[in-house]
């Protein structure tokens, strides 16, 4: 796939990478980041490019027994606003697979990278769903959760788990960083409309690992490699004070390529050419851990003589710090002790049972985490240092044009 272009070993190929959000209409308010999944939705189905777009929204019921989101297939443009941010929920495929074998017309996609490599594998084998499937949006991923993560937040903002009905992972909040994200949860007991900061929750640190299938921690693919373009979240200093969303774009696509650049010069939207490297850090945290991260779960998995999958990295390939290791390991005896402890929790109707259960291994990490007294204290150190070498380009840059 995607021949002719550029490829890196931890994004993949591509053709051009940007950072940016769309200026017109609400796409970046009610979407992730800068909104740009919802506007690209838009746009095929607008354009004639597709006949239907599919991607995941919320299942909009009163009854807390289904699950929250599933796939859902859309023929207008301007009802794909109504699809869903970025949920974190397991969601399957199967009825989305039947819907493309069934139904003529041209389809594009949407999904976390094991649901488009999933799909690429497919249309080697099935020549309908090669045919129909034209575009495929990839998600930037750091792992699925189990839907008892959402059970979890609902419960905390006020909504127990019998009752959980909606959640919104993904709300802004304009006094914050976009990186702080603001849970919302709703009830079928009443209208209220329940939300809090995901700082303020106990199990919202990402990176910890809460609810994480295992699967996900052998999982090497990041970015979406094999989708036609991917979208993501720009956690770059530069954009990451705007409370409105910024997206990391990666193209390999170049009839996508060609539509984005169009509606740039338009103005539509705004978009900042960036190099693969920024692309890499963004997602630095994701990409350590499905690198480094998966070198040491594997090198565990051959010390215990167990089975594991054969991956881009090899076992004990990088040599990391007995801290770094520490953290790995509470990691995975975090999201291994969440989906057991929250069950008791659920069972016992009690959500103290889940916060007690998860205390001295969340002490563990976080312990791990911050590290020894001298490792923060070098830290610091290097933190000041790069400050005082900033201001001290912007000096020579300010000279520069003062007296050249």
């Amino acid at each position: 796939m995607f021949p002719d272009v550029k490829k890196d070993k931890f994004i993949g190929k591509y053709l051009k990478c940007y950072a940016g959000y769309v200026s017109k209409g609400d796409f970046r308010e009610k979407g992730s980041s800068g909104g740009f999944g919802k506007w690209l939705a838009h746009i095929l189905l607008k354009e004639r490019e597709v006949d239907f777009f599919v991607q995941i929204a919320s299942n909009s019921t009163s009854r807390s027994d289904v699950p929250l989101f599933d796939y859902k297939v859309y023929s207008c443009a301007d009802e794909v606003i109504m699809g869903s941010k970025s949920s974190y929920y397991p969601t399957s495929l199967t009825n989305v697979i039947e819907h493309i074998r069934s139904t003529d017309g041209r389809f594009a996609i949407s999904g976390v990278p094991c649901f488009i490599k999933s799909i690429r594998l497919l249309s080697l084998k099935d020549p309908v769903v090669a045919q129909r499937v034209k575009f495929a949006i990839g998600i930037v991923c750091g792992g699925m959760k189990s839907a008892n993560q959402s059970k979890m937040i609902g419960w905390q903002l006020g909504v127990h788990p019998d009752n959980l009905v909606a959640i919104d992972f993904r709300g802004k909040d304009k006094d914050k960083p976009a990186s702080h994200k603001v849970y919302k949860a709703w009830s079928n007991k009443d209208d209220l409309v329940r939300c809090r900061l995901d700082r303020e929750l106990i199990g919202s640190d990402y990176g910890a690992g809460y609810f994480k299938p295992n699967a996900c921690d052998f999982c090497d693919d990041v970015v979406g490699e094999t989708a036609d373009i991917s979208l993501g979240d720009a956690w770059l200093p530069q954009y990451v004070q705007d409370y409105r969303g910024t997206s990391i774009v990666v193209v390999r696509n170049r009839k996508l390529l060609n539509v984005i650049e169009r509606y740039r010069d338009e103005g539509v939207v705004c978009l900042d050419e960036i190099s693969k490297d920024d692309v890499i850090k963004s997602q630095e945290g994701g990409l350590r851990h499905r690198r480094e991260g998966l070198s040491y779960r594997l090198a565990t998995k051959e010390k215990e003589g167990l089975w594991y999958p054969q991956k881009r990295v090899k076992a004990n390939q990088y040599r990391i710090s007995k801290r770094r290791e520490k953290i790995y390991s509470l990691r995975a005896d975090l999201a291994s002790q969440s989906h057991i402890v929250f069950l008791k929790a659920l069972m016992d109707d009690d959500f103290n049972v889940f916060i007690g259960g998860m205390a001295e291994l969340m002490r563990k990490y976080e312990r791990a985490k911050r590290g020894t007294l001298l490792y923060r204290g070098l830290r610091k150190v290097k933190k000041i240092f790069k400050e005082i070498t900033r201001v001290g380009d912007r000096i020579k840059r300010a000279f520069f044009f003062l007296f050249f």
